[in-house]
């Protein structure tokens, strides 16, 4: 029996773990860690200094469990390289202290939760789960955006000619002021509503909602 190759099924995409890198200098710990995580399905890194932490942040890593006190490194040190590197990766802190200047601190500095030694495992992992949810869910939102915006960059505005060209470096210039208000005028079927989306989707503000409202119908 012969298959037509155009109407076989696509074999299934891998799934690709999550990869959480956990930063200790106890042994022990990352083993027991390591060991929880990988219940989950999660892959795991480790790292037993700041030097190593680095290193491994190069690798991307989906979250971090980040200790306060490492041997060459302060905690909130590298939480901030976390933060300035890897900016949309939670980081949860983990330390055997009790002062809370020290958890408001890593808090106000970006972590995303706190976490008390001796750890509690479960509690551990639940967390980790939480975040990693919240990341994809980040992660689907910003590639929604980004499909929303594509249609309305200035490359996608047809025309050649000088007045089309001032017409784009216009469009840019308003785009990139942090506020203001803007009145496009012109014929039905110039292009005022592709202008606006333009304007909207490729400045700071798009992020938020673009909202169309139809005047004539108020």
């Amino acid at each position: 029996m012969h298959i037509d190759s155009s109407e076989a099924a696509a074999p299934p995409q891998p799934v690709v773990a999550d990869t959480v890198l956990v930063v200790d200098d106890e042994p022990l710990i990352r083993w027991s860690v390591r060991a929880r995580l990988e219940e989950d399905g999660l892959r795991v890194l480790e790292a037993g200094d700041g030097k190593a932490a680095v290193l491994a942040m190069a690798e991307a890593p989906d979250c971090i469990l980040l200790d306060m006190r490492l041997p060459d490194a302060h905690g909130l040190d590298l939480l901030e390289t976390a933060r300035r590197e890897l900016p949309d990766t939670p980081v949860l802190m983990m330390t055997g202290e009790r002062a809370v200047e020290l958890a408001v601190e890593a808090m106000r500095r970006g972590a995303a939760h706190y976490l008390s030694k001796p750890l509690n495992l479960d509690e551990l992992a639940i967390q980790v789960a939480k975040h990693l949810q919240s990341l994809r869910l980040q992660r689907e939102v910003n590639q929604l955006r980004r499909s929303a915006s594509a249609p309305y960059e200035f490359v996608q505005i047809l025309g050649c000619s000088p007045a089309m060209e001032q017409v784009r470096r216009l469009l840019e210039r308003i785009a990139s002021t942090p506020s203001g208000t803007v009145l496009i005028t012109g014929e039905s079927g110039t292009g005022k509503d592709l202008s606006a989306k333009a304007i909207h989707y490729q400045s700071g503000r798009a992020r938020r909602p673009f909202m169309n409202i139809t005047c004539s119908a108020i």
